[in-house]
């Protein structure tokens, strides 16, 4: 009994799915799939891997195996995904098509289709590594439909395959303008997706028992101690060599140590103690942030750079004291925000804030504040900097990370996230589309696996899709199940993918296409725009100028919005990328507002399509966090990216609110805020993660958090 209890707990540690898709209920039935997947799943097993080996799923069979295996994913030291069927890229993504798929256009994918990026998803939780083994885009297999989608045919347009990631260097592959392969991805994390032909082509299915590809992997994957880099690279050769055109290509980029599917990684018996200080250091030495450096020194006791940091906290700390020292002599406006802006990370930094908003509010409009000769923290002496430290042991990344996460110097934890992001631990660079995603499908699939409604919705239930979209209304998918539950009337869809778009659901986070490039570049230069042009609302007070404000930049967006198909941009502009919103009286003001401009300038048509959109745009206004609006202020305490919160009153409003200070956020996330024509500063709550909240609607969530 200890023997199989050590021999699970093994195979739980590496975990394996392994699909085969060949009869196909819509389309021709491919003959290799389920040979490839069946000898796949025996050769995973003799390798020690716990496999679940599945054959012919239809869409919610699929969906199911896929929550099984990412609660297991969780866990596990190693996964492997291994789909053997019809993969294509459709609409700018890629897609694996169960058996029952029926796809009459290209809008139809999101409804019938399973989205790589689900399998990605959950590739990125094992310790070790995630593989995605894709032996999926052996061609179109809907282009003999021909049915038009948003202006084209299902059939492809001819475009450049993207070079291979691995393999020897080789020209393009050539390919014919019917065929569709997958686009690329880019996937970090210890993550790697393995295409059985490179973006933009396509793989044979092959005349033999296997496909080209999958027989190739088959000879070598329990090759004793081949290390995984190596593995592609002989199948990749071997590939080429046996069909002349089809040349495989993997994704993603593993760290420096080895990773075996058949052996264990070589991983150092150290605990990467010595590349984590290392590493730490090049960070912190740039920062004048005392508890960073504090947490260094607690973290590597015995690091040769203690007595550096003792130094320097004591230097920052003399510093201060005498900074504080002219601050409390002044107490003038000068003296507050010069402290501030020399020492954000002070000690005095609350008591700063608190008094210079005091001293704000009684200030005369227009009132010269001056300038004050205030000494900043010195410049640091510490030896010299080696090169610039380079790490392929993700333990020693972590360890470090360990260090800066905590860190209020912005950046610190920036420049760290640009060279080690991570979506495992919530270290996205800025700019990643990664990040731009706010909301993360596979997770709310997971969330809601045991939800009854949720399931009956996925069985075609279309009143339990009703009531799933109510509780769940960011799991887009059950939208586009109740479309598929209805038959797809006329339009269900489009509108459905429409909507969520222009929510900003739909963001991809790792498909590489073109059109999925163009998308997330509109989707930021939505968000910019419409921060800076939409919104005068302080919560529940509207300001002596928030009519014409709001009623002149919505019915510019809505007017163009009401004439161009060109502009659907714009409407997605208003609602999906402007933020959290502002009261419902803001809201409806704002709107009505909006409703007068468009209805005087447009057809009774154009102007209801107005009101939509400027009621939309309205409730999702950037929130006014300028201090000067601000009195009653106290500090609350810190979020988890290092902004303080604060309660508050708006001046002339009795209610009290939750939220952060314009001031401060501009120094640390300049993109969150944007300037009014008031003059009056902007935070984009969403921008940062946050809720705008009341002080009662805070102190509900927090009194939960505490339960939970």
């Amino acid at each position: 009994m200890l023997v199989a209890t050590m021999l699970q707990a093994a195979a739980g540690d590496r975990i394996a799915l392994v699909v085969g898709n060949s009869n196909y209920r819509k389309v021709p039935k491919l003959i290799n799939p389920a040979n490839d997947a069946a000898d796949m799943a025996t050769s995973l097993g003799r390798l020690g891997y716990s496999v679940r080996h599945l054959a012919d799923l239809d869409y919610n069979h699929f969906r199911q195996a896929l929550i099984e295996f990412g609660n297991a994913a969780k866990t596990a030291d190693k996964a492997v995904i291994f789909f053997a069927g019809h993969g294509v890229e459709m609409d700018g993504k890629n897609w694996l098509i169960p058996v029952d798929a029926e796809i009459k256009s290209e809008i139809d994918v999101y409804a019938e289709a399973i989205n790589l990026e689900t399998l990605i998803d959950i590739s990125v939780m094992p310790k070790i590594i995630g593989l995605v083994v894709l032996d999926a885009c052996r061609n179109d297999p809907f282009e003999t439909t021909k049915v038009a989608a948003a202006g084209r045919a299902l059939s492809s347009r001819p475009s450049k395959a993207a070079a291979p990631v691995s393999g020897t260097p080789r020209s393009p592959t050539p390919f014919a303008a019917d065929t569709r392969g997958l686009a690329p991805v880019e996937v970090s994390d210890n993550v790697l997706v393995a295409f059985a032909a490179a973006a933009g082509t396509t793989a044979s299915d092959g005349a033999g028992r296997n496909s080209p590809y999958s027989g190739s992997l088959l000879r070598h994957v329990e090759t004793p101690q081949l290390e995984i880099n190596y593995l592609f690279r002989i199948v990749h050769d071997e590939v080429w060599k046996e069909t002349g055109t089809q040349e495989p290509a993997i994704y993603g980029t593993l760290p420096k140590g080895d990773i075996y599917l058949n052996g264990e990684a070589a991983i150092a018996s150290s605990d990467g103690g010595a590349d984590a200080e290392q590493l730490a250091w090049e960070f912190v030495r740039s920062t004048n942030e005392i508890a960073t450096l504090r947490r260094f020194a607690q973290q590597f006791p015995a690091s040769a750079h203690t007595a550096e940091i003792d130094r320097r906290i004591a230097q920052l700390q003399t510093a201060e004291t005498n900074a504080w020292k002219i601050v409390e002599r002044q107490k003038s406006l000068a003296a507050y925000r010069a402290y501030l802006d020399l020492y954000p990370f002070g000690e005095h930094v609350e008591s700063a804030r608190v008094a210079l908003a005091s001293l704000e509010k009684s200030a005369k409009p227009g009132q010269a504040t001056g300038q004050i000769d205030m000494p900043g923290p010195p410049p640091a002496s510490y030896q010299l900097a080696s090169a610039e430290t380079t790490t392929g042991n993700s333990e020693a990344v972590e360890k470090a990370w360990d260090v800066l996460k905590e860190s209020r110097d912005k950046s610190v934890v920036g420049r760290f996230a640009e060279r080690y992001p991570s979506s495992r631990h919530n270290r996205l660079p800025p700019g990643s589309d990664l990040a731009l995603r706010p909301v993360n499908s596979t997770e709310l699939m997971l969330q809601s696996a045991h939800d009854r409604d949720v399931n009956a919705c996925f069985d075609g239930d279309s009143g339990a899709c009703a009531r799933s979209i109510k509780k769940y209304p960011d799991y887009v998918q059950l939208q586009f199940q109740l479309c598929r539950s209805k038959g797809n009337p006329k339009g269900c869809m489009i509108n459905a993918v429409t909507e969520a778009r222009r929510r900003g659901l739909l963001v991809s986070a790792y498909t590489r296409s073109e059109e999925e490039k163009v998308r997330n570049r509109e989707y930021r230069r939505v968000v910019a725009r419409v921060n800076q042009n939409v919104g005068n609302v302080v919560s529940g007070v509207v300001s002596n100028v928030v009519g014409n404000v709001v009623s002149n930049a919505v019915s510019t967006a809505v007017s163009n919005a009401a004439s161009s198909a060109a502009s659907r941009a714009a409407s997605q502009a208003a609602s999906a990328a402007a933020g959290r919103a502002a009261s419902a009286a803001a809201s409806s003001a704002a709107s009505s507002a909006a409703s007068r401009s468009a209805s005087s300038a447009a057809s009774s048509a154009a102007s209801r399509a107005a009101s939509t959109a400027a009621s939309n745009a309205a409730s999702r206004v950037t929130i006014p966090s300028d201090i000067r609006l601000k009195e009653d202020i106290t500090a609350l305490g810190w979020t988890d990216t290092g902004l303080r919160l604060y309660r508050y009153r708006y001046k002339g409003d009795a209610r009290f609110y939750v939220g952060v200070m314009a001031q401060e956020v501009a120094r640390q996330t300049p993109a969150a805020v944007s300037s009014g024509v008031d003059g009056f500063l902007r935070v984009d709550y969403g921008l940062l993660g946050l809720d705008f909240l009341t002080d009662r609607d805070w102190m509900r969530r927090q009194l939960r958090s505490s339960i939970d």
